[in-house]
């Protein structure tokens, strides 16, 4: 039984995990969230309540950090993120922290090396990690099924209605709409394909009178191939999706999240015949992973984690890169 607790509520992610260990008791126990925000904590709680959960609200950081709480979650504004992780770490706690990972470099190298001194998990909340068709996708990737990956592209953008909410927060930072959403797609394009050798990117304000970034595409140059990924905050609909092409093949997903996969492969496996478009819908089974399920099987010491500290810093430098940031800070300051 893992039991955890909330340090900041703000992302709209924290309900993911609040209703997994709602339907998961003998796994997890949530004793309780903390956000200095009384409108986050009361949204939450009246959102939380229509589900039928009550969660105990703590006062404090500090009372989060004196609990019985094994680990934390960190869903915070991203600006903040980092100063949870580090307290928590330093209390002896484990972490999920919310993507990006923070604001500022230097402090994310210090955090995982207070991690890596303690023998602490800390991981990234990136939420698509465990998803059975993606975890397919990087499974024919890294057993050469595909061959040479010559092509990554993804597309994530943000509804336009979604705007008025988030405004603020694409305004914090350099890079705007991509900093916040792209790297849900970096972390999976630096999985396949490695920390990228050249970034290149078109930062754009497009809509009405935005000051921050809200059209933004990205080109990265890899050892062995070329990720493509774009986003934007003025989309009509929600049309997300990640295509691999490699020299044997190629796999492409859509929705993104999605259990369904189209694949074309030059030679024929297993569970793939070759030469043909094949609709795959990958089958959800009731023990498969999550990122609570992963952290908690991590810290019971039943594996080693899939996603490592480096590969972490590799995706949010190359997260900094293509936003544009060269002093190693995202904030926006003026």
């Amino acid at each position: 039984m893992l039991k955890f607790a909330f340090l900041g509520a703000w992302h709209s992610h924290a309900p993911m995990h609040v209703k997994e260990a709602a339907a998961r008791p003998g796994e997890f126990e949530l004793l309780g969230i903390y956000d200095a925000d009384e409108e986050v904590i009361g949204r939450n709680l009246q959102q939380w309540k229509e589900h039928g959960l009550e969660i105990p609200v703590f006062d404090s950081v500090a009372a989060v950090l004196s609990s019985e709480a094994e680990a934390v979650v960190v869903e915070g504004h991203v600006y903040e993120n980092l100063d949870f992780v580090e307290q928590a770490l330093n209390a002896g706690k484990h972490v999920l922290m919310e993507k990006p990972a923070g604001v500022d470099l230097a402090q994310l190298e210090r955090v995982h090396a207070v991690a890596e001194e303690k023998g602490l998990m800390l991981q990234m909340a990136y939420m698509w990690r465990y998803n059975p068709a993606i975890d397919e996708m990087l499974s024919l990737v890294r057993a050469g099924v595909l061959g040479q990956v010559f092509m990554f592209r993804g597309h994530i953008p943000k509804p336009i209605e979604w705007h008025p909410q988030l405004y603020g927060e694409f305004k914090a930072y350099h890079g705007g709409v991509y900093f916040e959403m792209a790297g849900h797609l970096i972390d999976l394009m630096v999985a396949m394909m490695g920390e990228p050798i050249a970034v290149k990117g078109v930062l754009a304000k497009h809509y009405g009178e935005r000051t921050e970034v809200d059209n933004a595409v990205v080109v990265h140059e890899c050892k062995d191939g070329i990720g493509i990924v774009d986003t934007t905050g003025m989309q009509v609909g929600m049309d997300r999706r990640i295509e691999v092409h490699g020299t044997k093949g190629m796999v492409l997903h859509e929705p993104l999240g999605s259990n369904q996969l189209r694949v074309f492969l030059q030679e024929g496996t297993e569970e793939y015949e070759a030469g043909e478009w094949q609709d795959v819908e990958i089958e959800v089974e009731p023990e498969y992973p999550s990122l609570l399920r992963e952290l908690a099987a991590c810290i019971r010491g039943d594996k080693r984690p899939n996603f490592t500290l480096e590969h972490d810093r590799a995706v949010q430098r190359t997260l900094f890169r293509g936003s544009g940031i060269e002093d190693g800070n995202a904030l926006r300051r003026g």
